[in-house]
């Protein structure tokens, strides 16, 4: 699949299709980003196998630290 079809498939109305495009490695780095700030796409896009291992780092000490500071 090419990048271009991953962006368009965010937009196809089954939940499970837009989930997988989430996690496919051709998915636009600028595009994976947003995703991954946005709450309501954020747990799908975190399991992208792209996303480079200082990246996840960061990601899991900001929900840690969020966590944290509800308790």
């Amino acid at each position: 699949m090419s990048p271009a079809d991953a962006v368009r498939l965010l937009n196809d109305p089954a939940a499970h299709v837009r989930g997988t495009v989430m996690r496919n490695l051709r998915l636009p780095a600028r595009v994976l980003a947003g995703l991954l700030h946005d709450r309501d796409t954020a747990c799908a896009a975190v399991t992208n196998p792209a996303i480079p291992v200082p990246v996840l780092h960061r990601i899991l000490a900001e929900a840690a630290a969020a966590v944290a500071a509800r308790r």
